[in-house]
Order: C-alpha cells, then sequence, then structure tokens
C-alpha cells in the first residue's frame, strides 16, 4: 500500500467519525430519510457534471445503490437518531470483521489466525459497549446501526467484483440512483418533510452540505477508487480510526456523556481490530486497478 494511500484513508476515516456527530445534529431538524435523501440529491448534482458516463449497465448500478447506498445508510440514520452517536460509531465497527469475512468469502483474502482473533477480541468489545447501562432502551438504534453499517460493508468487498467504474465515477453513478429510492422511502415511512425543508435553520443546512460534499462526495470518491486497487482486508481495518473520532466528536460538539463501560469496550473494539491492522512481514502488495479490471466479471 502506498504512503499517499494511508494519508487518505487516515483522513476519510476521521472526517467519517466527526460526520456522524454533525448529522445527528442535522437529525433533530430533518426526518432521517429525508435528511439521506437530500445529502444523496446534493452529492449526484455536484459530481454529474464532472463524471463521464459510467460503464455499468443502469439497471446493475441502480441495484448496486440499492445495497450500498439506500439501504444501509437509510437504515443507519434512523438508528442515530435513536441513539447516542458515541454507542453508535463504536458499534458501526462490528462492520469491519464482517467485511473481512466477507472478503474471505469472497475470495478476495485469506483468513488467518492472527484475524480470527482479532475479530474475536472486537466483538467482546462490542458486547460490553452494548451492555453498558447507560444506553438500556435504544435497543432499535443500535441494532439498525450495526445491520445498517454490516450491509454497507458486504457491498465493499462485493463492488469491485462487479463493476468497472471506480472513484468519482462510480459514486456519481450510484448517488444518481439512491435519490429517488431513498426519497420514495421517505414518502413511504415519514412525515413533516415539506415543514422541515422550510423551517431549517440556516446551521442545519450547513450540516446537511457538509455531509453531502465533504463527507460524502471527496471522502466517498476517494474510498471507492482506494478499495479498486486495495485488497478489501487491508482497506477495511482502517474503518477503525472511525470510532474514536466519533466518540470524540459527539463529546466535543453534542455534550454526550464518556462513561467508563463506554471507553473500556471502545478500547477493546480498537484493540481487536489493530490486532487485525498492524503490519506483517508478509502482507500482501496492494493489487493495481488494471488487474482488478481484468478479473471483472463480464457486464450484464
Amino acid at each position: 500500500m502506498r504512503p499517499l494511500d494511508i494519508v487518505l484513508l487516515v483522513l476519510v476515516q476521521i472526517i467519517w467519525g466527526a460526520n456522524y456527530a454533525v448529522q445527528k445534529d442535522a437529525i433533530a431538524a430533518f426526518p432521517p430519510l429525508l435528511l439521506v435523501g437530500v445529502g444523496y440529491l446534493i452529492i449526484s448534482l455536484t459530481l454529474t457534471p464532472f463524471t463521464r458516463r459510467t460503464h455499468s449497465p443502469q439497471g446493475k448500478l441502480a441495484l448496486l445503490a440499492f445495497f450500498s447506498c439506500t439501504l444501509p445508510t437509510g437504515m443507519t440514520f434512523f438508528g442515530l437518531a435513536h441513539c447516542p452517536v458515541s454507542l453508535g460509531t463504536l458499534l458501526m465497527q462490528m462492520q469491519v470483521p464482517f467485511g473481512i469475512a466477507v472478503a474471505w468469502l469472497l475470495g478476495r483474502g485469506k483468513p488467518d489466525l492472527r484475524n480470527i482473533a482479532g475479530i474475536v477480541v472486537a466483538l467482546t468489545g462490542a458486547a460490553i459497549v452494548i451492555g453498558v447501562p447507560s444506553f438500556e432502551g435504544e435497543v432499535w438504534g443500535w441494532v439498525f446501526v450495526v445491520i445498517g453499517s454490516c450491509i454497507w460493508t458486504s457491498c465493499q468487498a462485493v463492488l469491485p467484483m462487479v463493476t468497472r467504474d471506480e472513484g468519482i465515477r462510480l459514486y456519481a453513478g450510484l448517488s444518481r440512483h439512491a435519490t429517488p429510492q431513498v426519497l420514495v422511502a421517505s414518502l413511504l415511512f415519514e412525515t413533516g418533510q415539506w415543514d422541515a425543508v422550510i423551517n431549517a435553520s440556516p446551521l442545519a443546512w450547513g450540516e446537511v452540505l457538509f455531509g453531502a460534499l465533504i463527507a460524502a462526495a471527496l471522502c466517498f470518491s476517494l474510498w471507492y477508487k482506494l478499495i479498486m486497487r486495495v485488497p478489501a482486508d487491508k482497506i477495511l481495518p482502517f474503518l477503525l480510526l472511525m470510532p474514536a473520532s466519533g466518540v470524540l466528536a459527539g463529546w466535543l460538539l453534542l455534550g454526550e456523556t464518556l462513561s467508563t463501560g463506554l471507553l473500556a469496550g471502545g478500547a477493546i473494539i480498537i484493540g481487536g481490530l489493530a490486532i487485525i491492522l498492524w503490519p506483517r512481514k508478509t502482507d500482501v502488495p496492494a493489487i493495481p486497478i488494471a488487474q482488478v479490471e481484468a478479473a471483472a466479471p463480464p457486464e450484464i
């Protein structure tokens, strides 16, 4: 993995972690699905003028958008509306061992004892976090966060195998399909959308723009470019940087309490994921994008 790749991965995780605190505040002004739909609308309008036409068939992109954008992001934001950011960002890290396991099943990495040990440690930390007394009664919140995150990370392992688009072009194509999908879901499952749009404060709109332009358009364009040339079991562990950023942002921006149980469980989660991430003497080199394209299945 190139040094620049490492720098970009770290930066993306810090921004993503902080963004959950920002969007948690925005959820107070917008219904969660409407917030996600408006975000994807801004992303698609911003990226489309700078991208060429996608190589993948539109039907395939629509399906990929549903499973990699609409469903996981909608579930995650709904979950964040019902649980603290600090809890949500820590439990999101279950996506790392889950995604690595999916990558193994798809042949994009090989299981080993060290990775398995790291997964066990991370799951132990998650059990401690879930059991923190101050979070009782938030079951639906964290359940949706965990399921949404695991669906998302599974798609990150699959995307390089089913599409030949990458980076900003891929994310623009996914966002164009996700926008109507999420907005229709908002119409079906939420109310008060118009009142939220006309009554939202400038700060709330600024939070929406930060999430759409910086945390999404910029960071996801980088992410989708990186996952095309870096093996999934090497890139996914960088997600362990997100909880520290998210917990700190929740404390600084939202005044959330940092309990002993939360910090202890979070430290164990990060420790378990660090076992997976710690450099090895026989690290597998990054796969060039040309090899990924050559190995990609024919388009349907």
